[in-house]
């Protein structure tokens, strides 16, 4: 294995004990808190990313709308989305109208800020509304340790075994093998919590539970890899040491954690 996914494994083992204590054993308001202050570094560095040379207000608004999204979901529900959005609209339109000096690039720049408040802002904060779900704190669990059993398989047997190119137009080194390995690995770590934390959970829904959060988390993986390849970076930011920035951990969280909300909607109507 090479010397930098060593030191990414080994990372992952120092950050992820306190995190796991954090959230089996804190105060109600430490989850919404640590997705909140989550979100402002997500936020922060990808408005770097895409807006590297536009005005420092650009950078500003998009992150402070993306972080007041975040707020009022994490603490309130989803019932002040829609004013909100609507509100997201004018003040971006505004923005855009007075700080734009060329106008053929107006589009694309309101179209990043606007995917950047949504991809980071409002995806990120679905972790709150598992949260306040019955048995919240064990299917944010679920939702961690599945995923990061997912990232762990697929690196590793990703670095063993891959031979196949799974798109190397985007992430040249993600494999088929990596992507079975994600799936499996998230698999029997769902399967071993579930044994021992949520009982009620019936064996096909956890599998399925499990499939469709090793192939979501991938897929955020692959966003946000999109995203870099644009910007032409390898990470998008230097926060944590041999992870990158916080996005590149975020990543695997922004399409599994609504996955597993509307699945539990679903599924808490008939299981206890």
């Amino acid at each position: 294995m090479a010397k930098i996914e060593k030191r990414k494994v080994g990372m992952a083992f120092v950050m992820v004990p306190p995190i796991v204590i954090l959230v089996a054993l804190g105060p109600s308001p430490v989850l919404p808190l640590m997705v909140v202050l989550a979100t402002f570094f997500g936020l922060r560095e990808y408005y770097n990313l895409v807006f590297p040379h536009s005005k420092w207000i650009e950078r500003a608004v998009g992150i402070g709308l993306g972080l007041i999204l975040s707020i009022i979901i994490s603490f309130g529900g989803p019932k002040g989305i829609s004013p909100f959005l609507v509100l997201v609209l004018l003040v971006l339109s505004v923005l855009f109208m007075v700080s734009s000096k060329d106008l053929s690039s107006t589009i694309s720049k309101m179209g990043m800020a606007l995917f950047g408040i949504l991809f980071i802002g409002f995806l990120l904060a679905y972790v709150s509304l598992i949260w306040n779900m019955a048995n919240g704190r064990r299917w944010v669990l679920y939702l961690m340790v599945t995923i990061w059993a997912g990232d762990i398989s697929a690196l590793l047997s990703g670095s063993f075994f891959g031979r196949h190119k799974l798109y190397p137009k985007i992430s040249p080194n993600k494999t088929f093998e990596g992507l079975g390995g994600a799936i499996l690995g998230s698999i029997i770590i769902a399967f071993a919590f579930a044994w021992f934390f949520l009982p009620h959970l019936e064996k096909g829904a956890c599998i399925l539970l499990a499939i469709g959060l090793g192939i979501l988390g991938q897929f955020g993986d692959f966003t946000e890899s999109m995203l870099k390849r644009g910007a032409q970076v390898k990470d998008s930011g230097t926060l944590i040491p041999g992870h990158g920035g916080m996005l590149d951990r975020l990543d695997s969280f922004l399409f599994s954690a609504p996955f597993l909300h509307y699945s539990l909607l679903y599924l808490l109507k008939e299981t206890p």
